[in-house]
């Protein structure tokens, strides 16, 4: 873990430099606000953040100070955060009072949401499980479709819908791909194998043998071959039908009818037919005339 040192010396430099308002809109001011005031963005897409990452980002900081101000909304007596949780970890971190922030004013709770979105997809390491995530929670949140998310983020509404397919995976699967590193195109393979046990038994089978994208394909295509003839071997046979008559004479008059058919196809037949006590003794012979 990081050691910082003089961190009251340069926390204190740092809360001293007066903030400039160049380039803030009319809409928005740059102020000094007290960190413990500022509550973080219920619709934060990033769900974990790397200790290792906030202690180099915190170094950073108190090396050259904060460079790119936090964004913020007031709510009623709290600030709510928009842009920057990294950040703001990082000066709790150094033990900062009151850090710099552009107050934005009378931002919507889906204009809020959208720029946390675009915040952190402008920004590196956010998971791709964590991105689609965040597309579903927004479409939810907002009552918004996919094509109006997708109109608002300048994506095409088929990327959005990709990434909202990962979620169909199950949170044992998910946690198996983000535990081993797999990459979004391995996910995308294994969605076309529709039971969990078959998609962990391939994530299993992809990290023992390092296998790339395109050996994963031909693997679950083999997987899923390989389990249409189980599907189809173990599946229960269809009972055969076998017609019992109990009078023959039915069967006598379905004899008679296909010889006349021979007939009229221009063949002879002959039929001989002799009465036994318990049934009857049928002679048939057909030759071409």
């Amino acid at each position: 873990m990081s050691i910082f040192s003089s961190r009251k010396k340069a926390a204190g430099a740092h809360e001293a430099a007066a903030p400039s308002l160049e380039g803030v809109s009319n809409e928005s001011r740059l102020v000094k606000v007290p960190v413990d005031s500022i509550l973080p963005n219920p619709d934060q897409p990033r769900r974990s953040f790397n200790a290792e990452k906030i202690n180099e980002l915190a170094a950073s900081i108190e090396q050259v100070g904060l460079i790119q101000p936090l964004v913020v909304c007031k709510r009623g007596g709290v600030y709510e955060l928009i842009a920057g949780e990294r950040r703001l970890r990082a000066v709790k971190q150094l033990g900062w009072r009151y850090v710099s922030c552009v107050i934005e004013r009378d931002v919507s709770e889906e204009n809020s949401a959208l720029m946390a979105i675009v915040e952190n997809l402008q920004r590196e390491n956010l998971h791709f499980f964590e991105e689609a995530d965040c597309y579903a929670s927004t479409i939810s949140n907002l009552g918004i479709t996919q094509e109006e998310l997708a109109l608002r983020l300048g994506k095409s509404q088929s990327f959005i819908a990709n990434k909202l397919r990962l979620l169909r995976l199950s949170p044992d699967v998910a946690a198996e791909i983000v535990k081993n590193g797999l990459s979004e195109r391995h996910a995308r393979a294994l969605l076309r194998l529709k039971d969990d046990g078959l998609q962990l038994t391939a994530v299993a089978a992809i990290v023992r043998d390092g296998l790339s994208v395109k050996a994963t394909d031909k693997l679950i295509e083999k997987m899923l071959i390989k389990n249409a003839d189980e599907k189809k071997k173990n599946a229960p046979q269809k009972p055969r039908i076998i017609r019992l008559f109990r009078d023959y004479r039915v069967f006598l008059n379905t004899v008679g009818s296909a010889c006349e058919q021979l007939r009229e196809c221009g063949l002879r037949v002959d039929v001989e037919q002799k009465e036994l006590d318990n049934g009857v003794d049928i002679s048939i012979r057909v030759t071409q005339l």
